[in-house]
């Protein structure tokens, strides 16, 4: 099974031409025109928030006449700049809400089983995870024990080593990790937030970050990452995953 990965869209409303909006824009297409022409065609295609730049109707269907354009299926979570209520109506096809109120949902039907997880707090962009939606992912990890999971949702819950985003913090990571560490099928986290790839042990499992549609992060300039880019994950017959990052710039 291959999942093509991608995060932080940043889209803005259509005929929007602002320098910066019209450079995330044409990175999303340069990025969907490489993925279309991919020799083998990735089975599903993960979005890990921030798919509009203010969470505004006309950017969430922006965004959505541009995705639709793939050629294989996608799925996708909030970022903090996306509007929950939006983004389940303009993206029904592609999300969910189990939980109530929040964008949480199962994606089943595949060599792997996917938890879409909502991060999202109430204010701010630092990360979350309720008393609802912990009790609702441990349900979901309890009644299938034994077949390989991802979880993919926002915010990485672990210290990243940005002092502005781990000044955010994530609310709950530690209860989170913990019940993360109690089942062994959790082939990995994907995360967007912080606009570079990085692959960290976690709890006995691994954190993948995307790197963001445009913005470059600093540390992934100095290691020589250019926009437009994105994550490809293989699920392996013998049941790993195996991540690497691929820079169209």
């Amino acid at each position: 099974m291959q999942i093509i990965q991608i995060s932080d869209l940043d889209i803005g409303d259509k005929g929007d031409d602002s320098p910066e909006r019209l450079k995330m824009a044409t990175n999303l297409l340069e990025c969907i025109a490489h993925i279309n022409q991919l020799e083998s065609q990735p089975d599903l295609l993960l979005i890990t928030g921030n798919i509009t730049h203010d969470g505004s109707f006309e950017a969430a269907m922006h965004a959505r006449e541009m995705l639709d354009t793939l050629n294989c299926p996608y799925k996708l979570v909030c970022g903090p700049q996306d509007d929950r209520r939006t983004t389940l109506a303009v993206f029904d096809h592609a999300c969910a809400n189990e939980v109530g109120g929040v964008v949480s949902y199962m994606v089943e039907g595949f060599a792997l089983r996917m938890i879409g997880l909502d991060s999202l707090g109430h204010n701010g962009t630092g990360g979350n995870i309720c008393q609802k939606r912990l009790h609702w992912v441990n349900d979901r990890l309890a009644e299938n024990p034994d077949q390989p999971t991802l979880i993919f949702m926002h915010h990485p819950p672990m210290k990243t080593g940005m002092a502005n985003v781990d000044a955010d913090g994530f609310n709950n990571a530690e209860i989170f990790g913990q019940m993360v560490k109690h089942y062994s099928n959790i082939k990995g986290i994907l995360c967007g937030h912080i606009n570079f790839a990085s692959h960290t042990g976690w709890n006995e499992t691994t954190v993948s970050s995307a790197p963001g549609m445009g913005m470059v992060s600093a540390l992934d300039a100095d290691l020589g990452g250019k926009a437009p880019a994105y994550n490809l994950h293989h699920f392996t017959p013998d049941g790993d995953l195996i991540s690497r990052t691929i820079y169209l710039g």
